[in-house]
């Protein structure tokens, strides 16, 4: 009798710990479809956006403003950018990249809104390997740090330095196909194949005083008078407070009328941030570039002055990183200038700029900043820019 009982008790506490057993896994089991039943209910609530973001969508964005007075004189608002960079993982190794741009408000056709709308990158970029990604599509021309790093929290003056204007004509942008990879610790490079430059574009401005290789860049799509392969490559290196790089592009351009000449553009920068000692804070900069051109007079057509065989432009900076709180205020002086052309007939510009950055954030944290700055020709003392800007980043 007592056998009987104790086995009794036993299969009776044996059968407790099965059902609860059971009513723990159907109490998981529940709550992962009630987690299931969430997120398709925010899926439909946010309909296609949700599920592509669900699927590997991403946004990022930089924007600038900015309040500019020439001269002392001429003032204007300007809503100068306005950028959204979409994102696509399409599996672990590919990936969709793109930059769509609004410039000054945008075009309308009309005089009310007198920007336009860019589609400044749109690539696939697989990763074969660490040292080998190719790129197919619509690719910055990898020359110079700012054509391809522009947001305005890298670098310091309200307007973009003025060589990545006039010689390095950012924002710079072709169709394509190239390759980037890392090829050491460091150590990486970038290769781009595109159609060079164009004459049929701004074909009036092919006479000296007028003649810029920022105003014959080709169109994305159509037949562009120029069947010249460019090639553009870059090299760059970081380590520590270091970052430096050489770049070059090199084609072969159609002049005005008859003939054709070799250009070639090259560009060596380097910045060094100092991040202990006395120096703590302290930022040198150092950027000079320039276009060689293999035959001028081939370039502007018969009867024009030559254009000079040299075009080119610098950058020498300073600036101090200084800790406000969870902030940074970032002072600069900066000396820049650039020449079109060579000759007695040249078009040399030098300015003095100067200024300070108030950057909100630290690292990945800084989402905006407020910058003022004095751009002051140092050719011409009635010549000057006074310009208030705020960039955004994330």
């Amino acid at each position: 009798m007592k056998k009987l009982l104790k086995l009794f008790i036993v299969a009776l506490i044996a059968s407790a710990g099965v059902t609860v057993a059971q009513d723990a896994k159907i109490d998981a089991l529940e709550k992962q479809l009630k987690a299931i039943q969430e997120q398709m209910a925010q899926l439909q609530a946010t309909g296609g956006m949700g599920q592509a973001a669900a699927k590997g969508l991403t946004f990022n964005f930089y924007g600038e403003l900015k309040w500019i007075n020439k001269n002392h004189g001429d003032d204007k608002f300007d809503p100068h950018r306005f950028v959204l960079m979409p994102k696509y993982e399409i599996s672990d190794t590919a990936r969709m990249i793109s930059e769509i741009e609004i410039e000054h408000g945008g075009a309308a056709g009309g005089d009310r809104l007198d920007g336009y709308v860019a589609l400044e990158q749109f690539f696939l970029e697989w990763d074969i390997n660490e040292a080998f990604k190719p790129r197919f599509g619509v690719n910055l021309i990898p020359v110079g740090t700012i054509n391809q790093d522009h947001e305005p929290n890298l670098f310091y003056s309200v307007h973009r330095p003025i060589m990545y204007k006039y010689i390095i004509p950012t924002t710079w942008m072709e169709s394509g196909i190239g390759a980037t990879g890392d090829l050491a610790e460091g150590l990486d490079y970038q290769v781009f194949f595109s159609s060079g430059m164009t004459k049929d574009i701004n074909t009036a401005k092919m006479t000296d005083g007028g003649f810029s290789f920022r105003n014959h860049r080709p169109s994305s799509r159509t037949a562009d008078g120029n069947d010249s392969l460019a090639i553009a490559a870059k090299l760059r290196y970081r380590a520590g407070g270091f970052d430096g790089s050489v770049s070059t592009y090199m084609t072969s351009m159609e002049g005005k009328t008859t003939g054709e000449s070799d250009v070639a553009l090259y560009d060596i920068e380097g910045s060094y941030r100092f991040n202990e000692g006395v120096l703590s804070g302290v930022e040198v900069i150092a950027d000079y570039a320039w276009w060689d051109i293999d035959d001028p007079a081939a370039l502007v057509g018969a009867g024009a002055t030559q254009t000079g065989d040299e075009m080119d432009g610098y950058r020498l900076e300073l600036a101090y990183h200084m800790d406000h709180g969870d902030n940074t205020i970032v002072p600069f002086v900066r000396a820049e200038g650039y020449s079109l052309e060579s000759g007695p007939q040249g078009s040399h510009q030098n300015y003095l700029t100067y200024g300070a950055m108030y950057a909100f954030g630290k690292g990945a944290d800084q989402k905006w900043e407020i910058k003022v700055a004095m751009r002051q020709s140092l050719d011409d003392d009635q010549s000057s820019d006074f310009s208030v800007g705020v960039g955004m980043q994330f």
